[in-house]
């Protein structure tokens, strides 16, 4: 140990700093750029530099100037900010410290004869290591107590300050809306998203017409001394440009939405404002980490999937697949957004990865050769549906009847379209297991209708009337207007449909691509859903069903010939799964490019969202309407998506998450 007089203090500290190897730490209460800048430089690179200094009042920050802050962070230093702090020493690798009365300033620093009269003592751990170690341990008491003050700190909050949201000042220029922050508050932190960030130019106006005269911006007779009066308009552009020299004084102010109070890696509601002024910073990894696996609820994923990363970060995104088996996804996008795209990385890792029987009906035959790039062969049925006509009530037939030009077998109240009414009653079924097609074809089914009385002679010479079916004529000419190929097809249809609704393959594609009445595609995909309702009601397996292009079977109204009312049942099931699948292990994926054409109940029952670029006024208005997780921030991003970068909200997520999905 060494005492040290005023001339003597400066030369000491300069001489430990230059032979640092390890770490430099420094606590004063104020400091001074010229000083600091005379140190660091000649402070080795690679050393971890650690400064602790005073911020009690406005007054400690005009002591300490900028100058300060700037060399320090050259030399990759960390800055803590302490509000009581009167302690002044340095520690040089934990083995030497000079502790004393002087501050790191001019006047601290000065000789005996010229400045402050300081006094300061010398430790070396050769001599004293005891002390040592106790002065190590008390500059980390103070730095747990002091504000952090990093690249990580964007700004202030200001008044006021609720439970729900907050707005504060943004230091950091590049800082983006949809990023995430946090306030680090009693035992935890609350976590926020910034949905909105303002610019303002206190040396300009605001609009004297809406606001008023405000004393932070620029006055109402300077704003009509540049743009009233007869000036010209060139007089008056060069007069704004001067003026915003002279005076321009920019900030940003953001403003975030509390998403909730992190505690022991949960994300808990909050129900109590912080204190204004407190410390706003961009959130660390370790707590978008903590809180990446876990649901809206807080509790961790049972099926995690990871779909793609923060937009702007390496931090991994993840959707839970068993929120999605209990109640339900819903992704959307138009052409080119980056839907499909997602829909492949999500549905190929799940299945991948879990146990999960999955069923995809898809219109365009577009996703066995994708779902081959990550799956066996041997895990996928693909089914593919020829050309046909698969009626499920009895008033599909009498229509084809009548488009066939036979309209009175059926048509009116007379005997004979009764009974063949009935007929077609008795056989055609909206169920698999009742429907006629087991064993028949369409054109047996038609050949079995009545046609009109005819005279017959009997054996005694007498005449009577006699009924006959429908002759070979007629029988010709509906296999002219439809085609053999479409009236003998049902049989075969059903037996591809039955062993689909049968088969043990982790993957089933229902492909309606050579089906071009789209009533039948209802039909079949109705029967399908109908039937996979009912198995899970009894084995209540984990299952999947995933409708692409949703308004082709569930729209909200009509959509070209498809129905929007009972005789859908492709809608019918989609509502009953989308309300009751949940309870038996039956999960629905909706996926749609035009959300407004699709059942707004089934919208409705999504509870976990895949949200890319959409344009359309409807579409976006019915998202706002029936998305429960959609905010008006989310709404209004939706249209400037770049393609890959989408929103997932819901009970899938923790929390509303901006991703720019895997390649």
């Amino acid at each position: 140990m060494k005492t040290l007089k005023s001339d003597e203090i400066y030369s000491y500290i300069e001489s430990i700093i230059k032979g640092a190897k390890k770490s430099v730490k420094i606590s004063s209460a104020w400091l001074k750029g010229s000083i600091v800048d005379k140190l660091l430089s000649n402070l080795p690179d690679g050393v971890e530099l650690e400064v602790i200094l005073r911020a009690s009042e406005l007054q400690d920050l005009l002591i300490t100037d900028d100058y300060v802050f700037k060399k320090i962070e050259e030399k990759g230093g960390q800055v803590y900010l302490n509000n009581r702090l009167h302690a002044k020493f340095i520690l040089v690798d934990e083995k030497k410290a000079v502790v004393g009365s002087a501050n790191f300033t001019g006047a601290g620093f000065s000789n005996y004869d010229s400045g402050n009269i300081e006094a300061a003592v010398y430790y070396d751990a050769t001599d004293n290591k005891k002390e040592i170690k106790e002065l190590v341990s008390y500059f980390e008491q103070i730095k747990n107590d002091s504000a952090k003050f990093d690249e990580n700190l964007l700004g202030f909050a200001i008044n006021p300050v609720k439970s729900r949201s907050f707005e504060f000042i943004l230091i950091e220029p590049d800082v983006k809306e949809q990023s995430y922050v946090e306030v680090r508050h009693g035992e935890g932190t609350i976590l926020a998203k910034i949905v909105t960030i303002y610019s303002y130019d206190m040396g300009f106006f605001a609009n004297p017409f809406s606001a008023g005269e405000s004393p932070v911006f620029g006055s109402v007779d300077t704003f009509k001394t540049l743009f009233t009066g007869r000036k010209g308009k060139e007089w008056k552009k060069a007069a704004v440009w001067s003026y915003l020299n002279e005076n321009s004084d920019r900030v940003r102010v953001a403003v975030a939405e509390v998403l909730g109070f992190v505690k022991n890696g949960k994300l808990e509601t909050n129900m109590e404002p912080f204190d204004v002024g407190e410390p706003v910073y961009l959130a660390s990894s370790d707590t978008l980490r903590n809180l990446v696996k876990r649901t809206f609820s807080g509790k961790s994923m049972t099926y995690p999937v990871k779909v793609g990363t923060f937009e702007d970060s390496n931090q991994e995104v993840y959707i839970d697949g068993k929120e999605i088996i209990t109640k339900h996804m819903l992704i959307l996008g138009t052409t080119g957004s980056g839907k499909s795209h997602f829909t492949k990385i999500f549905l190929s890792r799940f299945l991948e990865e879990y146990p999960v029987q999955t069923f995809i009906f898809d219109p365009h035959g577009e996703y066995y050769g994708e779902l081959l790039d990550s799956l066996y062969k041997k895990d996928i049925m693909h089914v593919v549906f020829e050309e046909t006509i698969f009626p499920i009530f009895s008033e599909e037939v009498e229509e084809l009847i009548k488009e066939a030009g036979f309209s009175y077998l059926i048509s009116g109240n007379s005997g004979l379209a009764r009974d063949n009414k009935a007929y077609l009653s008795s056989l055609i079924k909206p169920s698999i297991s009742r429907t006629v097609f087991k064993n028949k074809n369409l054109l047996d089914i038609l050949s079995g209708l009545e046609d009109e009385e005819e005279e017959v002679e009997t054996s005694n010479g007498k005449k009577k009337k006699v009924k006959k079916r429908v002759s070979a004529d007629i029988d010709g000419e509906l296999l002219e207007v439809f085609g053999k190929a479409i009236l003998t097809t049902q049989k075969k249809t059903y037996k591809l449909l039955d062993s689909a609704l049968r088969s043990s393959k982790k993957v089933v594609i229902f492909n309606f691509s050579r089906i071009t009445d789209p009533v039948t595609r209802v039909n079949i995909a109705g029967l399908a859903m109908q039937e996979l309702f009912n198995q899970n009601k009894e084995h209540k397996k984990e299952r999947l069903i995933v409708l692409e292009e949703a308004h082709n079977f569930a729209p909200e109204g009509s959509y070209g010939d498809v129905s929007a009312g009972k005789d859908n049942l492709a809608l019918t099931m989609a509502r009953k799964i989308a309300s009751e699948g949940r309870k038996f292990n039956l999960g629905l994926v909706v996926i749609t490019q035009r959300p407004a054409q699709v059942s707004k109940y089934v919208l409705s029952q999504a509870n976990t969202q895949a949200m890319f670029r959409t344009m359309n006024v409807s579409d976006l208005a019915a998202v706002e309407t029936y998305v429960e997780f959609a905010g008006r921030d989310l709404i209004d991003l939706l249209p400037s998506l770049q393609t890959g970068m989408g929103i997932l909200s819901g009970l899938g997520v923790p929390f509303p998450v901006v991703v720019e999905v895997d390649g």
